[in-house]
């Protein structure tokens, strides 16, 4: 992902997604879930990086944009909300908070649970 690219309509990434797909056996997975949604992240050792998702285009395109980021060797630390909703244009207004839920799988893919 290009810094400073255009951002990508919902549709766009609905329509070509990439990064769906299963997270078992990833080496980090995170999950956030809300108001009935569930976004699960899986980051893989081969520098993969895979969602599943409950149907909503909204969660799914932030989705999508999280992992191609990822894979793009962003860091996971600057994947934020405004930093999804930066890149997915055409989200209906009451939707945006998704970007959120798909920000909170990633970070807690990278939590490192205590013993």
């Amino acid at each position: 992902m290009e810094p400073g690219a255009r951002p990508r309509s919902v549709a766009e990434c609905v329509e070509a997604l990439r990064h769906a797909g299963a997270v078992e056996g990833a080496a980090r997975i995170g999950e956030a879930r809300a108001d009935g949604r569930i976004v699960r992240i899986g980051l893989f050792a081969d520098g993969r990086a895979r969602f599943r998702a409950t149907t909503c285009a909204s969660l799914i395109a932030y989705a999508e944009i999280a992992c191609d980021a990822l894979e793009a060797g962003l860091p996971a630390s600057a994947l934020d909300a405004a930093f999804l909703r930066a890149r997915v244009a055409g989200v209906h207004p009451l939707h945006l908070e998704r970007a959120a839920l798909v920000a909170a799988a990633v970070q807690a893919a990278l939590t490192v649970e205590e013993p």
